[in-house]
């Protein structure tokens, strides 16, 4: 059997609070469930079991593969949840299980988000007193927003409920922590079914006696394509623990007249027809049937108006978070753009920067290639400058010498010899003239 969360409310109480709608989810266990498991040794398909119990978590089930496997002596169906959940397949599953021979029985999960009264008429707008086989179960997992004093009141209301209506007291289903630690002694009347998977047999600390055990959640059966709840009854219990006509509590002895209807006829027993009902009970079967009607009506407006309300919620907030999602996503488109923008800019200031760092070798080449020919050029003026007074000095060079030879040849030869004399002492001038130079 599964649980689902719902908004806290104290079941007994009078306010005229709407319940929400339920939201079913087949597949999740109670915490405290999960708590006590514990891998089997011994393999799970060749455990001894009784039988199964279903929800929409099985979709559709084959029930004539089902049928062939003798240990299945019964099936617990879910039928609702809180205050509006009905499960799809359950009139599937009913009428199918019937047809195929199967002990039925319907279950309800108790949920801490609605008024047990109202829970209570969703389940019994669905499961018929005449289509039952097995005793109505009470799921009781989840405690939320509950103290342990409220959820036992709660189920107790519930199954009070179920004692008037069905003339019987119901199975309370629940894992062994949780009726060991929340509901306790205050339900060793009830037959429990108590779920506790493990390969040893769960022990209350109660003392008290348990009926059914839900020893695994992973039983494989053919016909049904996913896992499913096996079960088995305690040593010395029977399928008879659990039918419903042999657990009526304050049935009356059968009359000629329920004879008649059940098309039984005793023994010596002359059965007379039952009396017509007089105009005044006419009318106030009638008016009981209109109240009740109404009340059906009512209960299902409400059912509707949750629905509707809880639709409305639901798309607001799809709303709301799709314009968040919407402006987070302009948000980062915009920081994402920022960003690009950055970055861009920051390209082209570093390729400016290489421009200018570029630009600036350049011209730090050109200075240093106009230093050079500027050097070249003043070293080549230079050595011009050198060759040309090198041949003016020659010339004049040349010019006192031609001179000389001129005195000489008109002068003595003591005037030569000192013209001569004379000669090497310019040259001696000159030279020390060109030195300087």
């Amino acid at each position: 059997m599964a649980c689902a969360i719902g908004k806290p409310a104290y079941a007994v109480a009078a306010a005229s609070v709407p319940s929400l709608q339920a939201t079913p989810d087949d597949d999740v266990k109670d915490k405290e469930k999960d708590q006590e498991k514990e891998k089997a040794e011994e393999p799970r398909e060749t455990r001894h079991y009784d039988g199964i119990d279903i929800s929409d978590h099985q979709k559709r089930i084959d029930w004539t593969e089902v049928a062939k496997d003798k240990n299945i002596k019964y099936v617990y169906i879910k039928a609702t949840e809180g205050a509006t959940y009905v499960s799809n397949l359950y009139r599937y599953n009913l009428e199918n299980a019937h047809k195929h021979g199967i002990k039925v029985g319907s279950y309800h999960f108790l949920r801490t988000g609605s008024r047990i009264r109202d829970q209570f008429a969703n389940f019994t707008r669905v499961v018929k007193k005449n289509e039952q086989d097995l005793l109505p179960v009470i799921d009781v997992e989840v405690r939320q927003g509950w103290t342990n004093q409220q959820l036992r009141d709660s189920v107790k209301l519930f199954a009070d409920l179920v004692e008037e209506h069905y003339g019987c007291r119901p199975l309370i289903y629940t894992s062994s922590s949780f009726y060991d630690n929340i509901l306790g002694r205050s339900f060793n009347i009830y037959p429990l079914f108590i779920a506790r998977y493990s390969t040893s047999q769960p022990t209350l600390k109660s003392g008290n006696d348990w009926v059914m055990w839900q020893f695994s959640e992973r039983g494989r059966i053919r016909g049904i394509s996913t896992n499913v709840d096996l079960s088995c009854f305690n040593k010395g219990r029977s399928l008879n623990d659990i039918m419903i006509r042999s657990q009526r509590i304050g049935q009356k002895k059968r009359t000629n007249t329920d004879l008649v209807e059940n098309q039984e006829k005793p023994t010596g027993v002359k059965v007379k027809e039952a009396p017509t009902m007089s105009k005044q009970q006419e009318k106030e079967l009638k008016k009981k049937q209109e109240k009740e009607q109404k009340a059906r009506e009512r209960a299902q407006k409400l059912a509707q108006e949750e629905a509707k309300k809880k639709a409305e919620q639901e798309r607001k907030q799809k709303e709301k978070e799709q314009k968040q999602k919407e402006k987070e996503r302009k948000l980062k488109a915009e920081q994402n753009a920022k960003e690009l923008e950055l970055q861009k800019r920051a390209a082209e200031q570093k390729a400016e920067q290489e421009k200018r760092t570029e630009q600036q070798k350049k011209a730090e080449q050109q200075k240093q290639q106009e230093r050079k020919e500027r050097a070249l050029k003043a070293q080549q003026q230079q050595k011009q400058q050198s060759e040309q007074q090198k041949k003016r000095q020659e010339q004049q060079e040349k010019l006192k010498q031609q001179k000389a030879q001129s005195q000489s040849q008109n002068l003595p030869t003591r005037t030569r010899a000192n013209a001569h004399t004379s000669q090497q002492k310019d040259k001696k001038t000159n030279k020390s003239s060109v030195d300087n130079d």
